[in-house]
């Protein structure tokens, strides 16, 4: 009887190690593309706080600098939340090092309106800068590391364009930088999806592998006067 309930307390241990292993969905940290997402969120808000164009508007996409596409869509959702009239044209990007982009009869440049309407506005948007890194390490008492500090930032820039006189109706700029830390177990899984971005972690110096060897030997020591002074 004792060694079977031996046995079935065994089985409930094993049981609970596995089953806390395991993580609802809700604790998995965001990968560096949702995190640049919201990110993206913040800055197109930033962006567009208080705009009110008064004619249709025509957002020009890709974005430069815009690698995952994530600001433009950011920048789309939130101009239709807004209940504003917006169009999309797409426009070709010259790649570094190639010869520029093959245009048709009558255009100058690859974002030139069509047919000038004069009845839209044209929102031409950069994204300015963008990266993820990682800035410090989390460690775990006593020994070793368990996480890293991530550092998430995008800075972008936008600009409203009358097609016809190319006159500048409106610009503005925005940054926004957000902070977590992520769980060593979890660095593969954060860089997974997120082409281009996947950060070195911080390397310790000597001196940190040492310092838990240092508090031992002054413990270590204090304990031994400690007993020699009562001996």
């Amino acid at each position: 009887m004792s060694r079977a309930i031996a046995l079935a307390a065994a089985a409930l241990a094993v049981l609970g190690v596995c089953l806390g292993a395991v993580r609802p969905a809700a604790a998995l940290v965001p990968t560096h593309g949702m995190m640049l997402d919201s990110v993206a969120t913040v800055v197109a808000a930033d962006l567009l706080r208080g705009i009110d164009p008064g004619r249709p508007m025509v957002l020009l996409v890709p974005i430069p600098g815009d690698s995952l596409g994530a600001l433009g869509q950011r920048l789309l959702e939130r101009l239709r939340a807004d209940g504003k009239d917006v169009r999309i044209r797409e426009r070709a990007l010259a790649t570094p090092g190639a010869p520029p982009p093959t245009l048709p009869p009558g255009m100058s440049s690859p974002d030139a309106a069509p047919a000038g309407d004069p009845g839209t506005q044209e929102l031409h948007a950069r994204v300015d800068g963008v990266g993820v890194a990682y800035v410090r390490r989390i460690r775990s008492f006593p020994f070793g590391v368990k996480g890293f500090e991530r550092l998430v930032s995008m800075r972008a820039s936008a600009t409203l364009v009358d097609p016809v006189t190319g006159g500048v109706l409106w610009a503005r700029s925005a940054a926004r930088t957000v902070t977590d830390v992520v769980p060593k177990r979890d660095l593969a899984y954060v860089s997974g999806g997120s082409a281009g971005f996947n950060p070195p972690v911080p390397q310790g110096s000597g001196l940190r592998l040492l310092e838990p060897l240092i508090v031992i030997g002054v413990v270590a020591g204090l304990v031994v006067l400690f007993y020699s002074n009562r001996n």
